[in-house]
């Protein structure tokens, strides 16, 4: 049984905008803007779930009846005239269907929803830093391309007076750790991407040029990570390119983290097993550990190995690595870590 390590609302594709020409029937009109919304939301939902190799392999079914995948719908916002119609249509799949429809057409279904990063998006011109101006108009476009429905969450804070005097851009680019940690701190968030932009205009080229670079914040360090090379940066422009670069950088950032999660995927298709423990003395905690696990592993190879007064030993069988289930968990700020035991590890929040 393929399993889903995500919430619901990444089978919620809101806002999908129909056009249509105005043919005289209201009812047919919607009832046809519905069916293309369903295809639209369905594409993009395969789009961020699956492996392009696995929607290719479904386009090549002829007949799906995404109407019965569909949990609800809601038309957002509808404009009629005498000419064309317009509407907005959100759509919200059934995401047991979904996994049942997938799993029919041998396709597997690995969702790894990242905890939320929380962005620094600082921006170079004429020798000045904006970070949480309101002149930060990278921030803007940053802001305007991230896909909510992505599989890696951002956090971005706001632009206001109180932001500027909690970290400055100085600051990150510095790498003052404290500084940092402090402001993660005060949003309860544990990582964050710095993505900084510089242009500048050169004058006796009479073009802009720009300067990129990404870094990730996690465990008190920082760490370059490359999602745009220099080969695809529009350097030397007669224009400003920021909002294109925006564009790419946010696109590239959720890139990164299907490799990331692709990287852990050697050797999955042999079975491990793992015992895992936790203690049992706080009743609302082991409901929700158990929970977790539950959510990453099916009930068939998630099996107790042992209980005592406090505590409950699980024996696991699994073809996911210990880094994959991290990276599953982390999003409930859960981990498991070695004892000095091989093949045996105990939960913890962090």
């Amino acid at each position: 049984m393929a399993n889903c390590f995500a919430n619901e609302d990444i089978y919620f594709i809101e806002n999908n905008p129909i056009f249509l020409e105005n043919e005289g029937n209201v009812l047919e009109l919607r009832e046809k803007a519905k069916n293309i919304s369903f295809q639209n939301a369905f594409d993009i939902l395969l789009k961020n779930i699956l492996d392009p190799i696995d929607v290719g392999k479904l386009q090549q079914i002829s007949e799906i009846n995404i109407s019965e995948l569909v949990k609800d719908y809601k038309i957002q916002s509808e404009k009629i005239t005498d000419i064309n119609y317009f509407s907005e249509i959100s759509v919200n799949f059934n995401s047991k269907k979904v996994r049942e429809f997938l799993l029919k057409n041998n396709i597997e279904l690995n969702v790894f929803i990242s905890e939320s990063y929380l962005i620094f998006p600082i921006f170079k011109k004429f020798k000045t830093y904006y970070l949480w101006e309101d002149d930060n108009y990278w921030y803007d476009y940053l802001l305007q391309e991230y896909d909510k429905q992505g599989l890696l969450k951002l956090f971005f804070p706001k632009k206001n007076h109180l932001n500027k005097l909690r970290i400055s851009a100085d600051q990150i680019i510095n790498e003052d750790i404290d500084s940092v940690r402090k402001f993660l701190d005060l949003f309860k968030r544990k990582k964050a991407i710095i993505i900084f932009l510089e242009e500048y205009f050169d004058y006796s080229g009479n073009v802009f040029s720009v300067k990129f670079q990404t870094k990730v914040f996690s465990n008190n360090g920082f760490s370059e990570i490359i999602i745009l090379k220099d080969n695809m940066l529009p350097n030397d422009s007669n224009y400003s390119q920021v909002e294109l670069i925006a564009k790419s950088a946010m696109s590239e950032l959720q890139n990164w983290w299907k490799n990331k999660i692709e990287n852990f995927e050697i050797g999955k298709n042999k079975i491990k097993t793992y015992f895992v423990s936790f203690r049992t003395d706080n009743l609302k905690n082991t409901i929700f550990i158990e929970s977790k696990l539950k959510e990453i592993l099916s009930e068939k190879n998630f099996l107790i190995q042992e209980l005592t007064n406090d505590r409950i030993t699980y024996k696991i069988l699994t073809n996911y690595s210990i880094d994959q289930i991290n990276l599953a968990l982390e999003v409930s700020n859960l981990r498991l870590k070695e004892t000095n035991k091989n093949d045996q590890y105990f939960i913890e929040y962090y």
